[in-house]
């Protein structure tokens, strides 16, 4: 995941609306947070697949992208929400950090 060209700001937000997603919102919430969460990994998930990454990072970023899918929408209980929500924003907590880092000694 060395290669990662979302900027780290972009995977903060994302690692942040997922964490707030664990209160009881309103549905458009939780609709909004689908299309950020499903786009930023799909992203992720086609510059690794792009970079010829052979890891199991496209995979993973990939299986988020189809989790969080607006379009076709996978139904599971608010518990189990809640325990997604919070793994897929630890996955977007480190990549921010890991993004970050990459821009801090690159200077960019």
């Amino acid at each position: 995941m060395e290669n990662i060209n979302i900027p780290y700001q972009a995977l903060a937000l994302t690692a942040a609306l997922l964490f707030i997603a664990v209160a009881p919102l309103s549905y458009g919430y939780y609709a909004f947070v689908r299309i950020v969460v499903c786009g930023c990994a799909g992203v992720m998930c086609y510059h690794l697949w792009q970079d010829k990454d052979q890891g199991v990072w496209p995979w993973v970023w990939g299986m988020i992208a189809i989790l969080f899918n607006p379009v076709i929408s996978i139904y599971m209980t608010k518990e189990v929400w809640m325990v997604m929500d919070t793994a897929a924003g630890l996955l977007f907590s480190y990549a921010a950090c890991t993004r970050y880092k990459q821009q801090s000694l690159s200077g960019s």
